[in-house]
């Protein structure tokens, strides 16, 4: 008795090797670790850093020709160096030194019955030294900062009495404190963009033109916007 040989459809032969296919596959998936989540980045260590902003004063004092108030505006840039530390997942403390050349600068004209003055306000540099408050959300970093302030600012002033100008200058550094908040980014391994306000108070001056023979009490504030990136040797 002859048996025929008998062929399985071809339909069934392809389903089962699609299911061992998916089997083998599952089985080798089983031995791999899913991947890791990002780690929470660590702020602790030094930083060194670029900003640039606009900067904003209010200047104003009473001349023996009257009020004057230049208030010196326009753009600011420098470098930043600080150290951070983490007191706690969530907060840290730090240190940090900015020093910057600025284009601020503003001119008044002051008129009067029997002369007339103008004097510019020049500002050449804000650097301040300020310690650091910041509480720290993954990537993100908000923090409070404050400290010392110095200004370095040149003025001219121009006279003219009685049909005879005359000009003087006079060169300025005061110091003072300031108060700024700000938000940082750790957006990649090592590299962090803040954006910050520092408001800077440098008091009353006595600002001396020799050559006039005159001075003038100046009263300073300096209100900075900026933004900056970081370079981080972390920790």
């Amino acid at each position: 008795m002859q048996h025929k040989n008998r062929k399985l459809p071809t339909g069934l032969i392809t389903a089962i090797t699609l299911l061992a296919a998916g089997v083998s596959a599952h089985s080798a998936d089983i031995g791999v670790a899913p991947p890791l989540m990002p780690l929470v980045p660590n702020w602790t260590g030094f930083y060194l850093g670029g900003n640039l902003g606009g900067a904003f004063a209010q200047e104003r004092a009473v001349t023996p020709l009257g009020p004057w108030s230049p208030n010196p505006s326009g753009i600011f840039g420098g470098a930043q160096v600080g150290y951070n530390f983490m007191v706690t997942p969530s907060w840290l403390i730090g240190v940090e030194g900015e020093f910057s050349a600025t284009s601020a600068q503003g001119t008044v004209v002051i008129p009067n019955m029997i002369a007339a003055a103008t004097i510019t306000s020049n500002h050449r540099s804000y650097d301040t030294v300020t310690g650091r408050l910041g509480f720290v959300q993954g990537p993100w970093l908000v923090y409070a900062k404050g400290g010392a302030a110095w200004i370095d600012v040149d003025y001219r002033m121009t006279g003219t009495f009685n049909g005879v100008t005359s000009m003087a200058t006079a060169t300025n550094t005061a110091t003072g404190w300031t108060l700024g908040t700000g938000v940082e980014y750790m957006w990649a391994p090592h590299w962090s963009v803040k954006a910050e306000y520092d408001y800077l108070d440098f008091g009353t001056q006595n600002v001396a033109f020799g050559a006039l023979g005159t001075s003038l009490a100046v009263t300073t504030q300096v209100h900075e916007f900026k933004v900056g990136v970081n370079w981080h040797w972390l920790q």
